[in-house]
C-alpha cells in the first residue's frame, strides 16, 4: 500500500496471466505456485503484479496479495502495451 499508485505496461503470459512490472522491491511471503482465476500475486524476482485469468500452476513461487471481484473476464482483452494502474481511492 505504501507503494501506491502503481502503473505499468501490460504483458501477457499465455492465456492465464496478465501482468505488469513495478519498481516494488520485496521478498516472498506465504509463497504459492498454484493460483485460481481472479487471484492477484506479486512476483519478487521481477517486481511484477500478476492477475490470473484462469486457474494456473506457475513454475515460480509468488506472494498472493489479493483477489479480483467483478468481471475478471474483461482482463482477457488486455493486450501488450495497455496500461495497468493500481491506486487507492480516497473520498
Amino acid at each position: 500500500m505504501r507503494s501506491l499508485p502503481l502503473e505499468g505496461h501490460a504483458h501477457r503470459l499465455g492465456k492465464s496471466i496478465a501482468y505488469f512490472e513495478t519498481h516494488v522491491d520485496g521478498g516472498i511471503e506465504r509463497s504459492r505456485s498454484e493460483f485460481k482465476k481472479g487471484d492477484v500475486a506479486f512476483l519478487p524476482s521481477t517486481g511484477s503484479i500478476c492477475f490470473f485469468l484462469n486457474d494456473a500452476v506457475f513454475t515460480k513461487t509468488m506472494t498472493p496479495i489479493g483477489r479480483l471481484d467483478g468481471n475478471i473476464d474483461a482482463l482477457k482483452d488486455v493486450k501488450s502495451g495497455d496500461v495497468f494502474c493500481i491506486y487507492e481511492e480516497t473520498t
